[in-house]
């Protein structure tokens, strides 16, 4: 070959360089970004908790792991979130307890009726089952960031609550899309109206119903009090929840990336267990200041009280929450009461 044809050597030494560096590039993980959807308002706590954790995520993977939130319900409801995830449309979902028992039933265990009592009881039964839990989202398809607090249901109404009777008497609202429970509310001699979420507020003002089930967040946050000026200080049931990601899509990030979002999701749960709690008796006291009457529970109905607690429970047990799971939660929650 005549030699004013042959390459450089500075011209070899650049072709290399070109090649490792599409080699190197070959090798390495896409960045991935995982959009979320979820129900949980923009601004609340829930929200900027999730946008903090995915900013630290973003900083600790270098900009390879990314979340892009939709939140307040713009994806649409949680089942529509689980089917756009099984289609690929989303990666991950902030989910409740309710959305995550549409995947596995084992989830309703944490929205039961007058079984827990005290947020130390939760997260006792959490850490204890916490291993269980996560094989079973796994086995179906979705991998468990993390757990978070959504709050206490406590019973909010248009009358007042002197009595365990005053309470059995009134309409009381249960979702629309749960007919199990609104046929179990009537089996026990309660009266349950089915209404979509969003037809709260009208039928408090129609009296179409009286009472609601609702966290002190959210009856802050929608003026629900306003209508039912009237609470009972006794917790009727918890919402917990957790953030998700498709096992597809997780499978995709590195397993550094992985362990460098691990840390950072149990800090961020760590937060929420923490903070939610304390949110929610600021918004107690602050609705107390705006006429909401807040009553405890009547000691001489405690009877009344627990044999409507136990009533559900059994329902829950027998025709929703697996009974494995069921009994190994309250054998964990009664070791935390005698511990206690």
């Amino acid at each position: 070959m005549n030699s004013s044809c042959r390459p450089s050597s500075s011209l070899r030494r650049l072709a290399c360089t070109v090649l490792l560096l599409a080699a190197g590039l070959a090798g390495a993980p896409a960045a991935q970004t995982l959009k979320c959807a979820t129900l949980v308002p923009e601004g609340s706590i829930w929200d900027k908790a999730e946008r903090e954790f995915a900013s630290k995520v973003q900083a600790a993977t270098g900009g390879r792991v990314k979340f892009q939130f939709y939140p307040g319900g713009v994806a649409g409801d949680e089942p529509d979130f689980l089917r756009k995830m099984r289609l690929g449309q989303l990666q991950a979902g902030l989910m409740s307890a309710s959305g995550l028992g549409d995947i596995d039933p084992a989830f309703y265990l944490f929205q039961v009726p007058l079984l827990f009592e005290t947020d130390e009881e939760i997260q006792a039964v959490v850490a204890g089952m916490r291993a269980g839990y996560e094989q079973r989202l796994l086995e179906k398809g979705f991998v468990l960031v993390h757990w978070t607090h959504v709050g206490w249901l406590h019973i909010f109404s248009s009358k007042p609550l002197a009595s365990f009777d005053d309470f059995k008497r009134q309409k009381q609202f249960v979702w629309g899309n749960d007919g199990r429970l609104a046929s179990w509310y009537q089996e026990l001699g309660l009266q349950p109206v089915s209404l979509s979420g969003t037809d709260v507020l009208q039928g408090l003002q129609t009296g179409l119903i009286d009472a609601l089930p609702a966290t002190p967040l959210a009856a802050l946050s929608l003026q629900w009090f306003r209508s039912a000026p009237n609470a009972l200080e006794h917790r009727f049931a918890p919402l917990l929840g957790g953030l998700i990601v498709t096992k597809n899509a997780w499978s995709k990030l590195s397993e550094a990336d992985r362990a460098a979002i691990a840390p950072l999701a149990a800090e961020t749960e760590r937060k929420l267990f923490a903070e939610v709690p304390l949110k929610e008796k600021e918004a107690l006291a602050e609705m107390q200041k705006r006429g909401l009457t807040l009553a405890p529970k009547p000691t001489g109905d405690a009877e009344k009280w627990l044999a409507l607690g136990q009533a559900l429970q059994d329902r829950f047990r027998t025709h929703s929450v697996p009974p494995a799971i069921f009994d190994e939660g309250l054998k964990l929650l009664e070791a935390r009461r005698k511990a206690r």
